[in-house]
């Protein structure tokens, strides 16, 4: 008799033979569990990670390489896709490491960054917390033994296959097949900062290396029985603004829930230094910001329009999440790490053949344009 309850440990389809991946690199993971179900909400990835900052002080005892504290592992991934062989592609997030800090910040406190689930996947209440979480063990001992482990770290991905609910959480094999997942490992610069991080176009430049990349999930014995599944996956667009008025319009592939984004200066989402490219910063000089779509229901124009920036922070934290639990206070804020804007479409949007415009108002010119990275949260009937 096949066994009710199985753990899952798989290694990347295309690992390679010196069993490292860098920034850019593709892995490739196969999940088959014939005869089984996947129990939705188990995948995990773990590693162990090697940082340098690029500078001369980048050794094991005072190299000061940051990454955000609010992602923590996550930020080393920029990518993941998800397939099934039987259905197609169902969700492919890019900027997935920004997707993370825009979750993480509305739906976590800065006690939580305690809890033994952030700790794990090396997340943490403040940078230097994060700094010494990922340089790992080093001893400065001679004898009797050098003691020196690689940061290692498990993470759940907020992928649709962990945000499922109906029926019994599960996924036949008979109904998905194998579920191909894809994930790439983030450009150095799109995840670490501080002050022995080199900027953009210094040599030598910081490196991400990640070594033990195993994928795990569990399973249980197929009862011949396939409930409804709902599936929350995400959508993602960039776009640039680069002008005092701007107007962003997205038509998405997707039955959509809520659409959220946040906001970084072009020049600082890749350029090293102290520059956190994962800062939802503020927009310079910013009014307001209007949505405009079509009610699919009553088939009539809908606008919401704010000019409050405390309307704005709270319509934000309800796109992401329905909880009064976040971690953007006045010293966010204050340093320049708190905005986004969101909207909670209170059911759901149909935007396969239809647009929503977002405009803008602020004093963001050519000059110094501004990245607007928007996630758009759909539903994914299986």
């Amino acid at each position: 008799m096949s066994q009710s309850y199985l753990y899952h440990c798989i290694q990347p389809d295309n690992e390679p033979s010196s069993g490292v991946f860098n920034e850019f690199s593709m892995a490739d993971f196969s999940l088959t569990f014939p005869q089984r179900k996947l129990i939705t909400g188990s995948i995990r990835l773990s590693a162990n990670v090697v940082i340098t900052g690029g500078l001369a002080s980048n050794n094991a005892t005072d190299q000061n390489v940051f990454v955000d504290p609010k992602v923590g592992a996550h930020a080393l991934f920029d990518q993941i896709g998800c397939t099934l062989d039987h259905v197609g592609q169902i969700e492919n997030i890019l900027e997935y490491n920004k997707y993370v800090k825009a979750v993480s910040q509305a739906t976590s406190s800065k006690s939580d960054f305690m809890k033994g689930s952030k700790v794990c996947e090396l997340q943490a209440p403040n940078e230097n917390w994060s700094k010494v979480v990922f340089k790992g063990v080093n001893s400065t001992r001679v004898t009797p033994l050098v003691v020196s482990d690689k940061a290692n770290f498990s993470i759940k991905p907020i992928i649709c296959l962990n945000s499922a609910v109906g029926g019994d959480s599960a996924l036949s094999f008979r109904k998905s097949g194998t579920i191909r997942l894809n994930v790439r490992i983030a450009r150095a610069l799109q995840c670490l900062y501080g002050p022995s991080v080199s900027v953009a176009g210094a040599s030598p430049a910081p490196t991400v290396s990640i070594t033990n990349l195993r994928l795990h999930f569990a399973s249980m014995a197929d009862d011949g029985v396939d409930y409804p599944l709902t599936l929350g996956n995400t959508i993602s667009v960039k776009s640039t603004i680069q002008s005092t008025f701007a107007n962003v319009g997205c038509s998405v592939p997707a039955v959509c829930r809520s659409v959220f984004g946040t906001f970084i200066r072009a020049d600082r989402e890749a350029g090293g230094g102290m520059n956190n490219p994962l800062s939802c910063e503020s927009l310079p000089g910013w009014e307001s910001v209007q949505f405009l779509y079509n009610d699919t229901i009553n088939n009539s124009l809908v606008s919401y329009t704010i000019k409050d920036r405390q309307e704005c922070k709270e319509r934000y934290l309800r796109a992401v999440s329905t909880t009064d639990h976040s971690s953007i206070g006045k010293w966010e804020e204050k340093h320049n790490d708190g905005m986004g804007v969101g909207l909670n479409f209170n059911g759901l949007l149909d935007l396969r053949s239809q647009k929503i415009n977002i405009q803008l108002v602020s004093s963001v010119n050519s000059t110094n344009p501004y990245i607007l990275s928007l996630f758009f949260q759909g539903v994914q009937n299986l």
